[in-house]
């Protein structure tokens, strides 16, 4: 088993001074890209899955559908 590592001698951290602020290096732009396609996708996913209820009740005359060329108008 290995020693846990000492956070004081990180190779990307730098020797804090008396009164400096850790700095984080941040995270890589890909990581960064594929979370805000991960965030895009769930904004996505919650829409569509709200579509269905935006859309007009099958009642609405504007829904009604046209009758073919050749079709008598009205109801049978």
């Amino acid at each position: 088993m290995q020693p846990l590592r000492d956070p004081k001698n990180h190779p990307l951290k730098a020797p804090l001074e008396d009164g400096d602020w850790p700095v984080d290096p941040g995270r890589p732009w890909a990581l960064r890209l594929l979370a805000l396609l991960g965030a895009f996708s769930f904004v996505m996913l919650g829409l569509s899955s709200l579509l269905p209820l935006l859309q007009p009740t099958p009642n609405d005359p504007q829904r009604q559908p046209q009758p073919l060329p050749g079709q008598p108008q009205g109801r049978a």
